[in-house]
């Protein structure tokens, strides 16, 4: 609307006046009478005339401020849109908050906050109220048109001012952009700039900053963004005396503004109150009465405003009214029956808006579908602090059900509609659509969290788009992964905003290069680690795969642990430090003593607590089983010896008489004595029928800490702080030997299996090996970083087991004192150590007042063949599932029914064996030039010479009818079976052949060689038919794959090569081993490879893709030999460190999860997650669990 302005004369004519009036007052004193002669006039004129200027401006000021006359035939009420500026003729019942506004401008306050609670009018008392009374006084005011925050606050202000300047000096406006940016650069000198030209030149004239909606400041700028600005209004204000700034904003976000860094602008807020009755009907009747409307009865008005109550009702007034003049106030009159008619005010808009979702959802057009109303309208829906406020919606948010929704409630004025740029922007007309409609207020509540979610989302995406899109405001982890959970609810439900749904997106895929940098950089730790710790190892493997990314180095670290990993459970209950473990002779139970003075039975499958043994009054530290696994014993630091009755769990006997602490406890193999060990330096046998002591054994120069008695019952051993082992009578007590060699305390002596040597562990952090008969040292074991406090026998003799304080149980080949594995996993130092009756599992106590169990054998071990002397070379598996393995110790072996059979004959190492397709024969291939053929049953039926040189492969054709071998004289012999003939001799080799394989026809032979090359022939006439080169690299081993279509070569060291059989062309390269190839087997099917490498592992791969599936075999020394069971589900591998083992071929990626969580018995710790930069767990806490 034009206002209207007064003339300037009178302002120019003021001028001149108090300019005459100054300059006569300050020559008057003077005593020229020609000065005092027009001075007194001129001082009496303008005394005269300054009076009557000053009450023509302020006649004219009033005039100014006449309310204008309503014109057009459009409604006075505005219904559910604000009032705006030019809708100030009919804006009425806020004339006191308008005058008081403008007194509070004109005053000492240049920054006011206008609050009040939402609908209460605010945005209307501004703008239809403020902002024309200050827009007839344009000689006093310029208001730059009013601004609202949004996600950037400065572009709003820029686009405010680039109007102020273009109305002020048109085609001054410039690019919002550019002030914007020269905003945040030089602030208040830049805002001070901008406002020069919109004040031409006369800067005593006030300018007035409106920032509506002011709330956005603290709901969707960034803080960074909202303090530069509120910083900028502060300097600027500072800066500038004729500069005045209103926030206007709802009332519940006034406290967040003072506790702020620039609560000082918001420190005199001014409170718009709920209209009363009297000014509601003033609201009602005014704007009627300009627009010629009356209402019938003029009761009626009053009802209205009753119907209103406190005010807080002011926007269904408003669109009631607004529906009153739309139906039946274009006639001149609003009757009683038009009100009832519409519902009042509470139903005007609820009626309206049922009626509407009815119309909409009545039964659609003919293969058409109801349109979602409520799910429509809640795409206009963002939550602000906890509460439900407009969203404006593009039109390309909407599908066409959607978009017949949103046309319809704008037809219905219930939503608005405007543009931005080149599409179309809806909104709901007012936020009391939200809470006044049942329907759309109960779907709002009942998704309200997905909405405060997406609200939350939204700000960050704005924060992340305002600061350059850098990497650090991208979401990560369980933050990432909560917000696409948040997308995939809102979808169908809530609008997600194009940049959030675009920063989800950006976030993921840099989180998941992230995730997969972390996953292969704690892989890797793992890799390195597994050998020595697999259970770390596990621990980090799992972490990297599930928490980081499954890449393929995470799967390989996760595998290569499963394979090594030995603990199969954890038990919890004591309260304190276990100092002896104890086997039932069946395995079915364990016994554990404790310092906290309790016995404990749990059982060995389940890991169940079975019962609780209490009496002993001093710390529990050994407990043993009773050979009939009727009774246990104990020993306590109370100085007694009990006997409980295992089924009853009581106690049967108390057996006094040491004068200290009981050490160690043993039962005679017959069960009918016991024999204790103590600090009281003797060793004492007892009937325990009759709890009386037999025999007292003394001669130890210290605290005796163990005693044994012989597996045939005639002997005792005893252990003491004195360094030695005393062997003694148990008939007589006489002393038989006395062992030394141990350089601090000897803690424990145990006997072998067969009695015919002794184990003992010690201080020294070593443990020893004795011949049991004379008393000769054997190996000694050496490797432990602290004290060894237990060992164990394993069941057949052949390993020993340590626990030491240095955390750590260790296995032993007791016949060498080579140590065979390591074991970590408790928290701190070890006491005890026991062997289960059938050796395939260990049970340890600790200080750490656990009891663990580990697998004597690896985890995913099915079998361990043990029996060669020497690095075992090849595997083989018969068609019928018999194993056959050939060792540089020069034997033959087939392993079967748990024993194996010993084939001699060969003179040196024999390098390869072949079974018959059938399986009815095995050849083997040897250092000592020959080749030999033997019977399924071990019996050699044929010495198979011809070679110059040493022979390193050998392999039967498909129908068994013939036998090719490879040697070091650089040729291959192809024989028929049984021998007919001259065999057929393959030339050309420049080197060592390595292998040999016949192609699944049997037409056609590969061979590999130490040249780099692989060569095929035609089987029966030897005819060349490819030769494959490999440059630079010997060819150790070859294999074709069961169809026919492929051929496997192992070179370059580290890689495997796949040929296309046909074309002689690479299909592709394998690699991933850390060590030398030596061996390929292709499984049964052809789906997968197994390789054989130096670094210990066997690994299987995808041939097809060249991925690595998992690593199946862990050996102590370099594998040297691999072979797939008949059923494709195992392999066997031969490794140099004289073992044969069977392992279930998982490549699963599940079913590797699956174990590994089985596998593990804690979590990694805050520390350690903070160490590996792993994000916090999405899954469950940091801790442990019980199982076995």
């Amino acid at each position: 609307m034009r206002r209207r302005q007064g003339p300037v004369f009178p302002g120019y004519l003021m001028i001149l006046l108090v300019a005459l009036l100054g300059l006569a007052l300050q020559v008057s004193p003077q005593t020229t009478h020609v000065v005092q002669q027009w001075a007194l006039p001129v001082i009496v004129l303008c005394m005269l005339l300054i009076p009557l200027v000053l009450a023509w401006e302020k006649g004219q000021e009033r005039r100014n401020l006449a309310r204008p006359a309503w014109k057009g035939d459009r409604s006075p009420y505005p219904g559910l849109d604000a009032f705006t500026e030019g809708d100030d003729a009919v804006f009425f019942g806020r004339d006191g908050e308008i005058q008081e506004l403008v007194e509070r401008l004109r005053g000492e306050r240049r920054s006011i906050a206008v609050t009040g609670p939402s609908g209460v009018g605010k945005s209307s008392l501004l703008h239809a109220g403020l902002l024309p009374r200050l827009a007839h006084q344009q000689r006093r005011w310029i208001v730059v048109p009013s601004m609202t925050p949004e996600d950037d606050p400065f572009r709003s202000l820029s686009y405010s001012l680039a109007d102020a300047r273009g109305r002020a000096a048109p085609g001054a406006g410039g690019d919002a952009g550019d002030i914007a940016a020269e905003l945040r650069r030089n602030g208040p000198d830049a805002l001070a700039r901008y406002l020069d030209a919109p004040r031409e030149g006369r800067r005593n004239r006030a300018v007035l900053i409106v920032v509506d909606q002011a709330e956005e400041l603290l709901t969707l700028s960034g803080e960074a963004d909202r303090d530069a600005f509120l910083g900028m209004l502060k300097d600027a204000l500072d800066g500038d005396p004729k500069l005045r700034v209103v926030f206007v904003f709802r009332a519940e976000f006034l406290t967040a503004f003072l506790s702020g860094e620039h609560a000082e602008l918001f420190r005199h807020p001014f409170t718009v109150t709920a209209l009363d009755r009297a000014a509601l009907r003033t609201v009602i009747r005014e704007p009627a009465e300009r627009a010629g409307i009356t209402f019938e009865p003029p009761e009626l008005v009053a009802q209205m405003a009753d119907d209103t109550g406190d005010g807080t009702a002011l926007p269904l007034l408003a669109y009631l009214l607004h529906e009153l003049y739309l139906h039946a106030g274009r006639n001149g009159t609003i009757t009683m029956e038009d009100y009832r008619a519409t519902g009042g005010v509470d139903g005007a808009l609820t009626r309206r808006a049922d009626w509407l979702m009815a119309e909409l959802e009545a039964e659609p057009a003919a293969g058409e579908a109801a349109p979602p109303v409520l799910q429509t309208l809640l795409k206009f829906v963002k939550f602000t602090d906890g509460r439900p406020t407009r969203r404006r919606v593009l039109s390309g948010e909407l599908d066409e059900p959607g978009r017949l929704v949103v046309d319809a409630f704008v037809r219905e004025r219930l939503c608005t509609s405007g543009r931005d740029g080149d599409e179309t922007v809806f909104e709901v007309s007012h936020e009391a659509l939200f809470s006044a409609w049942a329907p759309l207020r109960q779907t709002i509540a009942l998704h309200a969290e997905v909405l405060r979610r997406i609200a939350d989302l939204e700000q960050w995406a704005a924060e992340w788009d305002r600061y350059g899109r850098q990497e650090a405001y991208l979401l990560r982890g369980d933050r990432l992964a909560g917000a696409r959970k948040w997308i995939a609810e809102a979808a169908g439900l809530a609008a997600i905003d194009p940049l959030a749904a675009e920063f989800v997106e950006i976030s993921h895929r840099s989180d998941g290069v992230a995730m997969r940098r972390l996953a292969d950089s704690i892989a890797r730790q793992a890799l390195t680690a597994f050998q020595a710790d697999p259970e770390h190892s596990l621990l980090l493997a799992l972490a990297a795969h599930e928490e980081c990314a499954p890449t393929p180095l995470a799967r390989r670290a996760l595998s290569a642990a499963l394979a090594v990993s030995r603990m199969r459970g954890v038990l919890r209950g004591h309260d304190d430090r276990i100092w002896s473990v104890a086997w039932s002779p069946d395995g079915s139970l364990v016994a554990t003593a404790s310092s906290d003075r309790t016995v404990r039975v749990w059982d060995a499958g389940t890991g169940a607590e079975v019962a609780v043994l209490r009496g002993h009054e001093g710390p529990v530290v050994s407990v043993a089983w009773s050979p009939d696994g009727l009774r246990l014993a104990t020993g306590s630091d109370d100085s007694t010896v009990r006997v409980w009755d295992a089924a009853a769990h009581a106690r049967v006997a108390l057996l006094r008489g040491h004068r200290d602490m009981v050490w160690g406890v043993t039962w005679s193999p017959d069960g009918t004595r016991l024999a204790s060990a103590s600090r009281d330096g003797d060793v004492r046998v007892w009937d325990p029928a009759d709890e009386t002591a037999t025999a007292t054994l003394s001669g130890h120069d210290g605290w005796v800490r163990d005693v044994a008695w012989s597996p045939d019952g005639t002997r005792l051993a005893s252990a003491s702080d004195d360094r030695t082992i005393r062997i003694w009578d148990a008939g007589t007590g006489r002393r038989v030997a006395v062992f030394e060699g141990h350089e601090e305390t000897v803690r424990t002596a145990v006997w072998s299996p067969d009695g015919t040597r002794l184990a003992s562990c010690s201080y020294d952090r070593t443990a020893r090996v004795w011949d049991a008969v004379t008393g000769e040292p054997g190996p000694v074991l050496r490797g432990h970083a602290d004290l060894v406090w237990s060992v164990a026998w394993s069941p057949d003799g052949a390993r020993l087991a340590t626990a030491s304080h240095d955390r750590t149980i260790r296995l032993w080949s007791a016949a060498e004192g080579t140590e065979l594995a390591t074991f970590r996993g408790h928290g701190e130092p070890l006491r005890a150590v026991a062997w289960s009756p059938d050796g395939t599992r260990l049970a340890s106590g600790s200080n750490d007042r656990t009891v663990r169990f580990w697998d004597a054998e690896r985890a995913a071990e099915i079998e361990v063949l043990r029996g060669h002397d020497r690095a075992v070379a090849a595997v083989g598996w018969s068609s019928t599932g018999v194993l056959a393995s050939a060792s540089y110790d020069g034997t033959v072996r087939i392993w079967s029914g748990g024993g194996a059979r010993v084939l001699r004959g060969h003179t040196d190492e024999v390098w390869d064996v072949a079974w018959s397709p059938d399986g009815s024969r095995l050849a083997t291939a040897s250092r000592d030039r020959t080749v030999r053929v033997w019977t399924g049953d071990g019996t050699e039926e044929a010495v198979l010479g011809g070679h110059g040189d040493w022979v390193r492969a050998v392999a039967w054709s498909p129908d068994g009818s013939r036998l090719a071998s490879a040697s070091d004289d650089r040729t291959v012999i192809v024989r028929r079976w049984p021998e007919d003939g001259e065999p057929l001799v393959l030339r050309g080799h420049e080197d060592t052949v390595r292998a040999v394989s016949w192609s699944p026809d049997g037409e056609r032979i590969a061979t590999a060689c130490q040249d780099g090359t692989v060569r095929v022939w035609e089987s029966r006439t030897g005819l060349r038919l490819m030769r494959l080169t490999v440059p630079g690299s010997a060819v150790r081993a070859m294999a074709w794959s069961p169809d026919g279509r492929y051929i496997a070569a192992l070179a370059r060291d580290t890689e495997m090569l796949i040929f296309d059989a046909a074309e002689g062309t690479e299909a592709s390269v394998l690699s991933g081993h850390d060590g030398w190839l030596w061996s390929v087997a292709w499984s049964p099917d052809g789906r997968l490879l197994a390789t054989a490498s130096t670094d210990r592992t066997v690994r299987l791969w995808d041939p097809e893709t060249g991925q690595e599936l998992s690593v199946a075999a862990v050996h102590d020394d370099d594998v040297l030999g691999v072979a797939w069971s008949p059923d494709g589900t195992r392999v066997a591998t031969a490794s140099a460190d004289r073992t044969l083992r069977v392992w279930e071929a998982v490549t699963d990626a599940g079913a590797l999860v699956a174990r590994a969580r089985d596998r593990v018995f804690r979590r990694l710790t805050q520390d350690e997650r903070h160490t590996l930069m792993i994000p916090a767990p999405r899954t469950a806490p940091e801790g442990e669990r019980s199982a076995t």
